[in-house]
């Protein structure tokens, strides 16, 4: 009698255990849907105000255009002939407009959040029982749908004006590009939470990228222990060597873009370039979410 007992209680407590196995599963379902849908509506939400913002919109899609047609006009007689593999000035150059147009996100994620903040979505959405990762996970859906767009027009006009690519290479600069996109949400997130309203953290965004971009050499060559210190070096020269030059992950890096026979190289191979790309990113992205959560109600 005592068997048949315990051997009730036991499949009573397998029944039982089945069934909070079945609950739990479902919780997660949910609040996995919950996450989504949460990030979905931002993610949205991101995407419907930067198409109405015209500013944005010049300075992420027609402004890379212009650059790199001015680029061509101002190197057009310049045959390239002391660059290494025959390669011309504007092939050089074309990485600093890949840079610019993927960097160009810590401006307008800046904005992006300092409007959250501004207009009360963020207290609209922390009413729903999800993190607030959302927030930063719908910040980097909708700008990721702007940075592949911005990616193929550049890639399709820079081929178009005559830009040499390894085409084996591209999908790995692609790659490239986008942590090094993430990278630059993360900054946009960091000066969103240190500034209040979506005017001054579009002015410092821009500042700081256009700072970033002219001190790195991404721009215009230059070659000064400073290039070392910003991420902007590192993205372009790892993307020029092995996307253009068609450099292998072993090869040293060279300090200056425009790269001669003489050119001098540094004592970090490629490789080191992408680890310390990731490295940049993963900073960018860790403080931009503790600083954002310290300073704002969310």
């Amino acid at each position: 009698m005592k068997a048949i007992e315990l051997q009730t209680i036991q499949v009573d407590a397998k029944a039982i255990q089945t069934v909070d196995a079945k609950t739990v599963r479902k919780n997660d379902a949910k609040a996995f849907r919950a996450v989504d849908s949460k990030a979905l509506h931002i993610a949205k939400k991101n995407v419907k105000e930067k198409l109405k913002n015209f500013g944005q919109m010049f300075w992420t899609i027609a402004f890379p255009i212009m650059m790199l047609i001015v680029y061509k006009l101002a190197f057009k007689d310049d045959d390239g002939s002391y660059i290494i593999n025959g390669l011309t000035v504007f092939s050089m150059e074309f990485p600093g407009i890949v840079v610019y147009t993927i960097g160009i996100s810590t401006m307008t994620s800046a904005v992006m959040f300092a409007m959250s903040k501004k207009d009360g979505t963020l207290q609209f959405i922390d009413t729903m029982p999800v993190s607030r990762g959302n927030v930063f996970l719908g910040a980097v859906l909708s700008e990721t749908i702007f940075m592949n767009i911005q990616l193929v027009i550049v890639f399709v006009f820079g081929y178009a004006l005559g830009a040499h690519f390894e085409l084996a290479m591209l999908p790995l600069g692609y790659g490239i590009a986008m942590i090094f996109g993430v990278g630059a949400i993360g900054l946009g997130l960091i000066i969103a939470s240190l500034l209040k309203s979506p005017e001054a953290a579009n002015a410092f965004g821009m500042l700081t990228h256009m700072i970033f971009m002219f001190v790195s050499g991404s721009f215009f060559p230059m070659d000064h222990a400073g290039v070392f210190f910003t991420p902007h070096y590192w993205v372009k020269q790892v993307f020029l060597q092995l996307t253009v030059v068609g450099d292998s992950f072993s090869d040293l890096l060279y300090s200056c873009s425009i790269i001669t026979p003489l050119s001098e190289t540094t004592i970090f191979p490629i490789w080191v370039g992408l680890i310390i790309i990731l490295a940049f990113t993963t900073a960018f992205i860790a403080l931009g979410i503790k600083i954002f959560q310290r300073k704002t109600s969310l």
